[in-house]
């Protein structure tokens, strides 16, 4: 009786939720579109001069300068969202008999399954499109499914021999043309591809990169692309009802919200790829939802019943003609069974349904991201992490990547606004929504501010930062905010400027008074504070600074067979040279200590590792016995083939990345009481301390020298280093997060 009457209440207002889920999607638009004007009244030149005003000269020039690179940003790694570039993939050709080239492979990794119902000239774009962007990354078949097409279709297929060709003695519909494909695949991975669609470069390969990496994914979806350029599809959302919503339709494919890997409700079986043994343990598309309509969704939601993620990825990428088979009717031919489809879906999965939000357009944002992870974290830093170039870098990407690891999904806001890659890609590959500007969203700020809604603890680098961005974060009283100090600035201006001569310090760094008062006002807002040693931690604590906790850098230690004593000669030295205390040890090390240890061993060369050497560091490689290789992407072989590691910091503060670099591969060091600070070290037993130049030349030649000395600091190294490795700290960063999460 019930169930009667829900069918007949579900048929009657059928057509109102479809109307009410258009006018969503415009509801959301609008709003949108409204916020874009509000931007606008504001001119470029005024922003420009507000920029310039609020931040100084040199804020000013380096965002100029970040908007250039970025116009010209066409990296391989990312998506191809550029509306124009996108519609040259868009026109069809006349089809004709062409033997496709597709591989052949006894033992393909995925078949791709397409049903086709007349329509060629589709099928045949499509097939072009398949061979146009193949690459020989992933090996597959391609199995066509003809469901007893009446046009040329057959004829033509027929006459390439390395398609797999299954011809329906009578229409059977999508669902039973997409099983019979399968029955035959012989793929570890099912691919199944509409006709009706062009495929883009790193279609297939993004799909498989993403479901080979994780053994817990069932099934991979892509991004669905309109001929005209505009987004159908980030994968989907199902509400309470049961009805469907396309996530971003008809907005811009390159926004930050549809471009970072994510787990969804389902994507659509247009381009979906799915593990071959859950598809068949399922048996395949279920016959409940003939002939077409809800049986992606369906499968989708049976793949998670049993254990498994559906993802949705932004990189795979296909323009699809919609409803060129199907037609856009709700009311005839095969899309009015969407109506009756639906009812059978709310039917079989209400218990599930009914923890499912409700269609209203406030909704969709935190639809799009339920599944990401049970908390959401903000983390602000000046731009994304380029954790292969500087430690601090390094130490935030395996923050975020322990953040992930304990179930928070994460936002990443970089303040120069520039998507620079590989590393947002990176990123975004984990899952993390990285905002940046796009010519319809420019303002990060109010990108941060459809989002508050969202987050519920803000991690924000740096005091200037924090500054920057607390005011805003507050309009949400409820999220914690972690002020991360990074280092404390203060204290290593302090320390440059107690060493520096005045004619030569940088002029418009403030005082370290100020930013003494800075820093210390952040900690007291700030809910929180991270340090990265104990020593800050005590410093802070002096000023009557509260909840502050200790987040050093984090190290892998080198897990391979360590090149002997014998094996190795040289010194080495790595680091980013944007941070001056890195040229100064440099200049020190150049200068003063290496012609003192010249006297003794000629010989010797030392290699300055690191990303943008200034010219006096480039110019310091006019001596053969030193080299300036800059940035190097893998610099493990430097650290596998160097004798002895050399770190002479003269001033700074916070833990130093390249010292636990350089012991997480058990290389023995010889530092300044700066370089050892904060991490327990302890001279000559797992390091050599020298800060004066005479003893630094000492002990550089000592344990260059002598195999057991050397022996014994390699030994302890890689001991010491497991106090910060990513389980160490995973302890350390859930401990901060549910102090953060309690009442406090």
């Amino acid at each position: 009786m019930n169930q009667e009457y829900l069918k007949k209440l579900l048929g009657k207002q059928e057509e109102l939720k479809h109307s009410q889920t258009l006018l969503l999607q415009v509801q959301l638009k609008l709003k949108r579109k409204f916020m874009a004007l509000e931007i606008k009244k504001i001119s470029k030149i005024q922003r420009a001069w507000m920029i310039f005003k609020e931040e100084g000269t040199r804020s000013f020039i380096k965002k100029i300068t970040n908007k250039i690179k970025q116009s010209f940003n066409l990296s391989k790694y990312e998506s191809i969202n550029d509306l124009g570039k996108t519609k040259k993939y868009t026109g069809l050709d006349t089809p004709e008999k062409i033997k496709f080239n597709f591989p052949d492979s006894p033992y393909p990794q995925v078949s791709i399954i397409i049903p086709v119902y007349n329509k060629f000239v589709y099928t045949f774009n499509a097939l072009k499109s398949l061979q146009n962007q193949s690459s020989n990354l992933v090996s597959f078949e391609v199995i066509v499914v003809d469901d007893n097409s009446t046009d040329e279709t057959k004829e033509y297929l027929s006459y390439s021999s390395n398609i797999q060709l299954i011809v329906n003695e009578q229409n059977l519909g999508f669902i039973r043309s997409c099983n019979r494909g399968a029955a035959t695949a012989k793929g570890e991975f099912l691919c199944f591809l509409n006709n009706d669609t062009q495929v883009l470069p790193g279609w297939l390969e993004n799909l498989v990169a993403v479901i080979t990496q994780d053994n817990e994914i069932g099934a991979v979806g892509s991004k669905l692309i309109y001929a005209n350029g505009r987004l159908q599809e980030a994968g989907g959302i199902i509400w309470q009802d049961a009805s469907g919503w396309n996530y971003g339709r008809l907005e811009h494919p390159d926004q930050p919200e549809y471009n970072y890997v994510r787990q969804v409700d389902y994507c659509s079986g247009a381009s979906l790829l799915v593990r071959s043994e859950i598809f068949n343990k399922l048996g395949g598309f279920s016959e409940e939802f003939l002939p077409a309509y809800y049986e992606d969704t369906d499968l989708c939601f049976a793949i998670r019943e049993l254990g498994y993620k559906v993802i949705y990825q932004p990189k795979s990428q296909l323009i699809h003609y919609e409803g060129i088979t199907s037609g856009t009717s709700l009311e005839s031919g095969i899309k009015s069974y969407q109506k009756a489809n639906r009812y059978k879906f709310l039917l079989k999965w209400q218990d599930q349904l009914q923890h499912y939000l409700t269609p209203e357009a406030e909704n969709a944002e935190l639809a799009a991201r339920r599944l990401q992870g049970n908390k959401t974290i903000l983390i602000i830093d000046s731009y994304v992490p380029l954790h292969d170039q500087e430690s601090g870098s390094y130490r935030l990407f395996n923050i975020i990547q322990i953040f992930i690891n304990l179930g928070y999904f994460v936002i990443f806001l970089p303040d120069n606004g520039f998507s620079q890659e590989p590393y947002t890609s990176e990123l975004q590959n984990l899952g993390v929504e990285v905002l940046y500007s796009t010519h319809e969203q420019p303002r990060l700020e109010d990108q941060l501010i459809k989002r508050l809604k969202l987050i519920d603890i803000a991690w924000v680098c740096r005091p200037e930062l924090c500054s920057k961005y607390i005011n805003i974060i507050r309009r949400k009283s409820k999220i914690n905010i972690i002020y991360d100090t990074v280092d404390l600035h203060f204290l290593r201006i302090k320390r440059e400027q107690e060493l520096i001569p005045q004619s030569e310090r940088n002029s418009s760094l403030p005082s370290w008074e100020e930013l003494r008062d800075m820093e210390l006002n952040m900690a007291r807002i700030a809910n929180s504070t991270v340090v990265v040693t104990d020593v800050e931690k005590k410093i802070l604590e002096d000023f009557y600074i509260s909840n502050v906790f200790v987040v050093p850098n984090i190290h892998h230690q080198y897990q391979g067979k360590l090149p002997d004593f014998e094996q190795r000669n040289g010194l080495l030295f790595i680091g980013g040279y944007r941070h001056t205390p890195n040229v100064d040890a440099v200049i020190w090390m150049c200068r003063e200590i290496m012609p003192l240890i010249w006297q003794k061993q000629p010989n010797i060369k030392i290699t300055l590792l690191g990303s943008n050497p200034p010219t006096k560091i480039k110019n310091l490689a006019r001596d053969e016995r030193i080299e300036v290789p800059g940035y190097i992407k893998d610099v493990e072989p430097y650290f596998l083939k160097s004798r002895v590691f050399v770190a002479p910091l003269r001033y700074g503060a916070g833990m130093k990345g390249k010292i636990g670099h350089s012991l997480s591969y058990g290389l023995p060091t010889v530092t300044t009481s700066i370089g050892a600070e904060g991490m327990g070290l302890t001279h000559d037993f797992d390091v050599l301390i020298a800060d004066e130049v005479k003893d630094f030349v000492q002990f550089v030649l000592m344990v260059y020298n002598n195999y057991e000395l050397w022996s014994l600091l390699s030994h302890n190294s890689l001991k010491l280093i497991n106090r910060y490795s990513p389980q160490a700290m995973k302890s350390v960063l859930r401990q901060l997060l549910e102090f953060m999460n309690s009442d406090n």
